[in-house]
């Protein structure tokens, strides 16, 4: 006879051991999660008709390496200490016939350990902030939106992580995978 003691025990033996485990790793599931992404993702260069993900489609048009960037609207960034800026010039295209919720707004980049980035200055589409980069907004039926993002990160190849389209009706989104780019010229 199994008794309520017992349950209770190994249900925390088993929460004890997830976050020991987790501690002693080090590791969520965020980060194993990006860091398969970086694994699975073909170059952009590789992926013309862009990546599609749920309902949306997200086109890399351009990325490059710069030393100092200033975007249209006259915002300049500098890199920090021993970062580079990599710009990210993209598309993401709703494809359906129904308005879809894309989450999230923009393009994070992650690196073979599965570190996330947020953009640094991003232009076009519908605008997130720092603290709230993972919220969702509606793209209508049939329409894009012409993005620009600039991450500031140490200067090697990462991988996209490209937002996810979906109707209300759908499954919440997880990660969602896209495609390498590659690191600085040197």
């Amino acid at each position: 006879m199994i008794t309520p003691i017992a349950i209770a025990t190994s249900l925390a033996t088993s929460a004890g051991s997830n976050l020991a485990m987790n501690a002693l790793f080090s590791e969520d599931k965020f980060r194993r999660d990006a860091r398969a992404a970086y694994e699975r993702a073909a170059p952009c260069t590789a992926m013309s008709h862009g990546v599609a993900n749920g309902r949306a489609v997200t086109l890399v048009r351009d990325v490059a390496w710069f030393n100092f960037y200033e975007s249209a609207d006259g915002r300049r960034l500098a890199p920090s200490a021993g970062q580079g800026l990599v710009m990210v010039d993209y598309e993401i295209t709703n494809r359906s016939n129904t308005d879809i919720i894309v989450t999230p707004r923009r393009l994070t980049v992650t690196n073979a350990q599965g570190q996330l980035f947020n953009e640094k200055i991003g232009v076009g589409g519908i605008q997130t902030d720092e603290t709230t980069p993972d919220e969702g907004a509606i793209l209508p039926a049939g329409q894009a939106w012409t993005m620009v993002s600039v991450f500031d990160v140490p200067p090697a190849d990462y991988a996209l992580m490209v937002p996810n389209g979906r109707t209300e009706t759908d499954p919440e989104p997880t990660w969602v995978d896209g495609c390498r780019i590659p690191p600085p010229a040197s």
